[in-house]
């Protein structure tokens, strides 16, 4: 089964709603079988421009996994935090590899 992954961009003006936020959405990704892979503000451009100070990739078990893990009423209610905290991008990606690769 190819892994699923969700790479949120994040600009944050609030880091206190925002430390909420992350707080109650692991406890969600968790619930979905949910990784994180990737969490940093430290990033070196090589190539073009990127629209972000934080990048977060997610890994999950399927992309079935992520679409469960955004589209869960929990995680819905706690949106406005993160809308209120930070401007964010959210693309949810399905892996290339299976498992077994």
């Amino acid at each position: 089964m190819k892994k699923g992954y969700a790479v949120i961009l994040l600009d944050v003006q609030d880091r206190d709603r925002y430390v909420e936020y992350a707080k109650r959405a692991t406890e969600i990704e968790n619930r979905h079988g949910g990784r994180p892979v990737v969490v940093g503000d430290a990033t070196e451009v090589v190539e073009g421009e990127w629209p972000a100070e934080r990048t977060v990739i997610l890994e999950f078990p399927s992309i079935e996994h992520v679409r469960a893990w955004y589209n869960d009423p929990d995680y819905q209610d706690i949106l406005p935090l993160r809308h209120g905290a930070a401007s964010s991008r959210i693309l949810l990606v399905e892996g290339f590899l299976d498992d077994h690769n």
